[in-house]
């Protein structure tokens, strides 16, 4: 695998397509991320993009990408993503990448506790309200002091980037609503 250049690190955060996806990258340089955890993963040209980035800007430390998706479970409406295809594209990178197929509700649950101190977690768009309500409870763990989360907006696909205080606020608004039902 040929290392990132540094003028496609620059085609990619000032001309890529979709330009939401450039502030993921910029994001990556800037924190250094070494530890990501991708949740929709689309076609998958984002997350090769991702793990080069994180290669080549993460301070020389190995990479753990963890990506989340339906993949074969996916509806026929929706491009597939076959999760050994995923895979393959992924390792060649030269990353063991862990790939959690399932709901987002489900798959944050299932990986929250072996997955402390992310740097950085990516949230596409496309997922019910009520399947984000009932993650949040548990990404809190799953990150550090200085990490960040990239949620992207439904309507215009731009991302928003919440600190772990954010987070941790809606995880805690989301706890009382269930804590009232109880």
């Amino acid at each position: 695998m040929k290392p990132l250049s540094t003028t496609r690190f620059f085609q990619w955060t000032m001309l890529s397509k979709p330009a939401s996806d450039r502030a993921i990258y910029q994001k990556i340089k800037k924190l250094q991320a070494r530890s990501i955890v991708e949740i929709g993963l689309g076609d998958g040209v984002r997350a090769e993009r991702i793990v080069q980035v994180a290669q080549k800007f993460g301070a020389g430390q190995t990479v753990k990408y963890t990506g989340i998706d339906l993949f074969d479970g996916r509806s026929e409406d929706q491009s597939p993503l076959k999760l050994i295809e995923m895979h393959k594209r992924l390792t060649t990178l030269g990353v063991k990448p862990q790939l959690v197929p399932g709901n987002l509700a489900s798959s944050i649950q299932r990986i929250a506790n072996s997955h402390t101190r992310t740097d950085l977690m990516i949230v596409s768009a496309g997922f019910e309200q009520a399947e984000l309500d009932a993650s949040w409870f548990f990404v809190p763990r799953m990150l550090c002091a200085g990490s960040f989360l990239m949620l992207q907006n439904e309507t215009n696909g731009a991302f928003k980037t919440l600190s772990r205080l954010e987070i941790e606020r809606l995880a805690e608004q989301q706890a009382k609503p269930r804590e009232a039902a109880a």
